[in-house]
């Protein structure tokens, strides 16, 4: 069996949607989690592959291959990678910043941000593992990812929300590229054949989704929560084709995030051929 790594988030139910009614016949079983459990499984070998933390790959790139074509992604706003103030995001420099315990990639990309975009010092980061309501009640400012980045812009608690899509875009004019779908090493040695098949599911999701967003968002259990034109709006914002400019902006990411001490050194993303 191939063990894949699926991410409980908004972003990717586009792409399971499509294809779960088909994993069985591939031999393809699923472990979902958020990013930084799975992070941990994937490294550990409790999983073969996985949509996983960009910055992941920095830190393990001699480890893991990288499927082609692939990411979870943004071109601007992404709409659920969210920084919540009650101030100026200007004004939070030699402040605390709560950030989210779920994904190390937005934590580096709000760093770089806050250091090279909004030209800030001493500001302080501090996990945050409380739910986001008592969160954004107690704090000056909090990062949000995912779903409940999604809620809490919906609740419209916070005096000011800084999309770390957009401001990213702003600042180098390059796509973010927030995760990519990940191979452990040993996967790549004995488990091509599925990966392949994997891969194969993939892409025709990923090429057949433009046209049935609409339809695949009514299907969604995420519209216990979010209403499906909502939902498919949100999808639209994320992008799911790795290609050259996107490689440029993950490029990019890793020199700044290397400038700065938050990863030992840049990595170029290794992809499977199957």
């Amino acid at each position: 069996m191939l063990k894949v790594g699926w991410i409980d988030y908004a972003n990717c139910s586009p792409l399971l949607l499509q294809i779960e009614g088909h994993l069985a016949d591939f031999g393809i079983v699923l472990r979902h989690g958020v990013p930084a459990q799975l992070n941990a499984a994937l490294a550990a070998g409790q999983i073969d592959v996985c949509i996983s933390s960009s910055i992941e790959f920095a830190r393990h790139a001699n480890e893991y291959h990288v499927l082609p074509g692939h990411c979870i992604g943004s071109d601007g706003p992404v709409q659920s990678v969210l920084l919540f103030t009650n101030r100026p995001v200007q004004e939070l420099g030699g402040r605390q910043i709560l950030v989210t315990a779920e994904s190390a990639t937005s934590v580096v990309l709000l760093q770089i941000l806050l250091s090279r975009h909004w030209g800030l010092t001493g500001y302080r980061i501090e996990t945050n593992k409380l739910p986001w309501q008592e969160a954004l009640a107690t704090a000056e400012a909090v990062l949000l990812i995912g779903d409940s980045a999604l809620q809490a812009a919906m609740a419209e608690q916070a005096a000011y929300c800084y999309d770390l899509g957009a401001a990213w875009h702003e600042m180098t004019g390059l796509p973010f590229v927030f995760a990519l779908w990940q191979v452990h090493q040993a996967a790549v040695r004995t488990k091509s054949d599925r990966l392949g098949r994997l891969l194969a599911l993939l892409d025709q999701a990923r090429d057949r989704m433009p046209e049935r967003l609409d339809q695949l968002a009514e299907r969604a259990s995420e519209t216990e929560w979010i209403d499906a034109a909502r939902l498919a709006d949100y999808w639209r914002h994320i992008t799911y084709r790795l290609d050259a400019r996107h490689l440029s902006g993950l490029d990019h990411f890793y020199r700044l995030a290397t400038d700065l001490g938050l990863i030992g050194e840049s990595a170029t993303p290794h992809f499977l051929t199957v």
